[in-house]
C-alpha cells in the first residue's frame, strides 16, 4: 500500500499511521562538487528503516562522466581510477527508485540530495522520485537548537553513534538512518506520532509539545 508518495493531505485528514508503523529509505550521496548539471554523483548509499530498525542495504559506485576534483578525491577518498568501470546514474539511480518504492525518502539535507537524485534520473528520461521526505537536519534544529553544529559528523558523535568513515555514502547514510531512529522515537516521546505532525513540525508550522 502506497503509505508516503503524495499522502501528506490524507495522512492530516485521517490521522494517518504512527512513525514507528511506516517505512523510510535513508540515503546519502558524494558528488564531484556542489550543485546540478556542472557537478554529478559518485557514490550512492541508502538504508531501508522499518519498524524502527535498519532493514535493508542498497551501495554503488557511480560513473560520474567527468573528472572529480582532486579536493573532492582527498575529501571522500574516491579517485577517478576507482569509478572507470563503475555503473551510470541513470542506471544506479533506476535501481534506487526500486529499492525505495514507496517509502518515505530521508537524507541529511533531503533537498540537496533529491536535487541531485531527480536532476539526473530526469537527465537519462526517468521518472523523477516524487515520494514525501524528511530532513533529519531540518529536525535537529528543531530538537537541538542549542546544539552548535548540525552536521551529520557532530550529531553522531552527541548521539553515540560510530562512524569509521566520513563523506563515503555508504557510511553517512547508515549513521543518518541510526540518527532518524533516535530522533524519532524521541518525537514520539513529545507526542508528535504521524507522518504530517512531523513534516509540519519540521517546516516550524507544529508548536514543540512541552
Amino acid at each position: 500500500m502506497d503509505t508516503a508518495r503524495k499522502l501528506e493531505p490524507e495522512i492530516i485528514a485521517a490521522g494517518g499511521p504512527r512513525l514507528d508503523e511506516l517505512s523510510y529509505t535513508v540515503l546519502d550521496l558524494e558528488t564531484t562538487g556542489g550543485a546540478p548539471p556542472e557537478h554529478r554523483i559518485t557514490e550512492v548509499g541508502a538504508y531501508r528503516v522499518e519498524g524502527m530498525r535498519v532493514t535493508e542495504r542498497f551501495h554503488s559506485l557511480v560513473n560520474p562522466g567527468r573528472s572529480i576534483p582532486t579536493f573532492v578525491s582527498s575529501l571522500t577518498g574516491i579517485t577517478n581510477d576507482m569509478l572507470k568501470h563503475s555503473p551510470p546514474s541513470g542506471e544506479v539511480l533506476r535501481d534506487l527508485a526500486q529499492f525505495t518504492g514507496d517509502s518515505i525518502v530521508v537524507a541529511h539535507h533531503s533537498e540537496f540530495d533529491l536535487k541531485f537524485i531527480n536532476h539526473e534520473l530526469a537527465r537519462a528520461g526517468q521518472r523523477e522520485i516524487v515520494n514525501s521526505d524528511l530532513c533529519t537536519c531540518e529536525l535537529a534544529r528543531r530538537i537541538l537548537p542549542w546544539l552548535p553544529s548540525k552536521s551529520l559528523g557532530n550529531l553522531a558523535g552527541f548521539f553515540g553513534i560510530p562512524m569509521a568513515k566520513r563523506h563515503r555514502a555508504d557510511e553517512d547514510a547508515l549513521a543518518t538512518a541510526q540518527l532518524l531512529i533516535i530522533l524519532l522515537r524521541y518525537l514520539m516521546h513529545r507526542g508528535i506520532t504521524t507522518f504530517a505532525q512531523a513534516r509540519q513540525f519540521q517546516s516550524d508550522l507544529l508548536n514543540y509539545p512541552s
